[in-house]
């Protein structure tokens, strides 16, 4: 059996001393072969840069996902496209700075996780719907774990995808928009799914943001600095187990926790 533990979102660095915080007490808990975090927005909220990315991996993290706003800081490009532990959408043209699959061994088991950007409300992309069947007919994954995050806005896109994936992947998991959904379940040929995994940091907030910013904004309608919120840590996650055999879900358990940090949780700024 594969266990894989996926946290939602990572936003800023109040998501990273919460990640740091609970991650080894889950590890305990799980005893996860593999965990995996959406990290485009690990420096505050925009994109990441090496020197956050390069501590999470420090600490344990095997695998960080992405979506649009993964290349947000130019300057972290160069590291993006050299570490293949980096997951770019497989949906953005090849040029753009990243590797569109990682596939990973550790103690005789193995995972490979791809990630997909919506069409509805997102940037410019080409269709995830036929760059995964693309992908999927040609891809030999048997006898392995197989996880696609789909970073999209619309609920109804993340379904259809899900019911696409069926059977052919291990797990669908919704990230992007930041708040967790409760419609976690197996689908009928034995595939993960969730609609939104959710944001591991401060929910005190719009969905990482200061209030009092995004409540200006739409009262005025005037554009604001963000900045990141400190308040209402949480984990959004999910845990996995997988079939080694067959590659599908045997369970899917969602993790919505609250987190008090230490006073020394070891992140500088």
């Amino acid at each position: 059996m594969i266990k894989a533990l996926f946290f939602g979102d990572i936003y800023g660095k109040p998501g990273r001393r919460t990640l740091l915080e609970s991650l080894p007490g889950l590890k305990h808990e799980f005893e996860p072969d593999f965990v995996i975090i959406n990290g485009e927005n690990l420096a505050d909220g925009k994109g990441l840069t090496e020197k956050t990315a390069k501590t999470l991996f420090h600490y344990g993290v095997d695998i960080i996902t992405g979506g649009n706003h993964l290349w947000d800081r130019p300057e972290s490009w160069d590291y993006i496209r050299g570490n293949r532990q980096i997951v770019k959408p497989m949906n953005y043209p090849t040029v753009t700075p990243g590797n569109p699959i990682c596939t990973l061994s550790k103690d005789g088991k193995q995972l490979s996780v791809i990630t997909l950007c919506g069409q509805i409300y997102m940037p410019p992309c080409n269709s995830p719907f036929e760059t995964f069947e693309s992908w999927a007919n040609a891809f030999e994954h048997k006898g392995f774990g197989v996880i696609v995050d789909f970073h999209a806005e619309s609920t109804s896109e993340k379904r259809a995808l899900g019911w696409l994936a069926d059977g052919r992947v291990s797990a669908v998991l919704g990230t992007h928009t930041h708040i967790q959904t409760a419609d976690e379940e197996i689908l009928p040929q034995g595939t993960a799914y969730i609609t939104d995994v959710g944001m591991t940091g401060p929910h005190d907030s719009v969905i990482g943001v200061r209030k009092s910013i995004i409540l200006e904004k739409f009262l005025t309608s005037l554009p604001s600095r963000y900045e990141s919120s400190d308040r209402g840590l949480q984990v959004n996650a999910v845990y996995l187990e997988i079939d080694e055999s067959t590659g599908k879900a045997l369970s899917i358990r969602r993790i919505r926790r609250a987190v008090e940090l230490s006073q020394n949780d070891g992140q500088g700024d």
